[in-house]
């Protein structure tokens, strides 16, 4: 073939691309007859929601390869049926084509009493809208979809029209996908599947994340430094426990609305994303350790009141935008080379409101540690606060364990913002909704 021709071919064939994994399933609706039917039907995707299906396109009846793999397609149907997974084979071929070559013989050419539909388009339209149709050769190509109940693409391949697919490995690719988890090469049903979360290692790429080193590790989920191989940054990454799967989401949600709180002294949420089967927050990454650590070593002669203010000050563009910290502890508060500290941890203990609603709400995952009753908030919150009189109170020797921790009495009304069950960094007065006074 010359230059030119070569070149047209590839202009052609790029006209429509490929269906790729993870879109939807394009919208179909086609005549198909089976084996024994005495009329043919509509099928159409509708008909196979809430169920897997494996979609195979081929270029006609009666060709050399098309009869060999589909009729190893029908031989395995019932092992696809137990997995809750339909077969359809589509052509270009008329219903009376398809008719015809049901009543051939496997031996003379044909498909016998094959066990799925075959379905026809005519026009090539659905070839079309699959990316599968051969322009040059106004046929389809031998295409393959493995499609999961909700109807999204999980698996897409295109074989040369010379060479069958093979029902066992398709069979194979099915259980993998069903599986949830990562299948390496070669898996079978007899092998277990690859832990990520095991095999987290200094190199290891999640995503666009690739891992540095360990930072700290919790009940809750394991940080690492890592590298944004995007933005080529450092960022600390979060990688959540596999928990229940309500726990997880739970945690999820509560990042997300933490993500919204934007303050030099509150560790900053770059996102919140899903890779490899792992939950990941992507954070800002604070070189220095933990206020813990720095009272433990130093007690009393840090500089506590400038520490607090800027503490109090993140904490209250937090309560600005409805996110109210619930397990405040020097533990959680990061301190840099240069004295500035930064809050952690409001994506796995925070509370988003609603900031214009008056109804109470409660946490989703209180937690027990620095913290008094569950904190219930009605919203908007008033974030006013006396920044001189804590650090006046603050000029006393360095503990962040004492808290205001007594549940508050709610027999008065409260004012907009108050919070009842206070938090360990809150006064019974703020907790209704007063500022604080020295």
């Amino acid at each position: 073939m010359c230059l030119s021709g070569l070149e047209t071919v590839v202009s052609q064939m790029a006209t429509v691309a490929m269906l790729q994994v993870g879109l939807p399933l394009p919208t179909f609706d086609l005549p198909c007859v089976e084996f024994g039917a005495l009329e043919p039907r509509r099928v159409s995707r509708d008909c196979y929601a809430g169920r897997w299906l494996v979609m195979l396109f081929y270029p006609r009846d009666f060709s050399f390869v098309c009869p060999t793999e589909l009729t190893a397609f029908s031989a395995r149907c019932d092992e696809f049926r137990e997995r809750n997974c339909e077969l359809l084979a589509v052509s270009i071929d008329s219903i009376e084509s398809h008719r015809r070559w049901l009543a051939t013989a496997a031996d003379a050419g044909g498909v016998g009493e094959l066990r799925f539909p075959l379905a026809s388009d005519s026009d090539g339209a659905c070839a079309k809208a699959f990316g599968v149709w051969s322009e040059p050769q106004q046929l389809p190509q031998r295409g393959l979809f493995i499609v999961d109940p909700r109807g999204i693409v999980q698996y897409a391949v295109v074989h040369n029209l010379s060479v069958g697919r093979n029902a066992e490995e398709v069979h194979r690719v099915l259980t993998a996908l069903q599986t949830g988890g990562l299948c390496p090469a070669n898996w079978t049903s007899a092998d277990g599947t690859i832990d990520p979360e095991r095999m987290l290692q200094s190199g290891r790429v999640v995503g666009h994340y690739r891992v540095e080193r360990l930072l700290g590790q919790g009940s809750f989920a394991t940080v690492f430094a890592a590298t944004d191989l995007r933005l080529e940054r450092l960022v600390a990454l979060k990688v959540l426990h596999r928990l229940a799967d309500h726990s997880r989401q739970s945690l999820l949600i509560e990042a997300r609305a933490a993500a919204g709180v934007t303050h030099p002294n509150v560790c900053t949420i770059y996102a919140v994303e899903e890779h490899d089967g792992l939950s990941v927050i992507a954070m800002q990454c604070v070189d220095g350790p933990p206020l813990r650590d720095l009272i433990a070593k130093r007690g009393s002669a840090l500089n506590f009141a400038e520490l607090a203010t800027r503490i109090a000050d993140g904490l209250a563009a937090a309560h600005r935008v409805g996110v109210v910290h619930g397990d405040l502890k020097p533990a959680n508060i990061l301190v840099s080379a240069d004295g500035n500290p930064s809050i952690i941890d409001f994506g796995l203990n925070a509370t988003r409101l609603r900031p214009s609603s008056s109804r109470v709400f409660q946490p989703q995952s209180p937690q027990p540690s620095f913290v008094g009753e569950s904190s219930a908030i009605a919203s908007p919150i008033d974030a006013t606060m006396d920044v001189q009189a804590d650090a006046e109170r603050s000029e006393e020797p360095a503990s962040f364990s004492a808290g205001a921790g007594t549940p508050t009495d709610l027999t008065d009304s409260p004012e907009p913002g108050a919070i009842s069950g206070t938090p360990a960094y809150m006064s019974p007065a703020q907790s209704r909704g007063f500022a604080p006074t020295s």
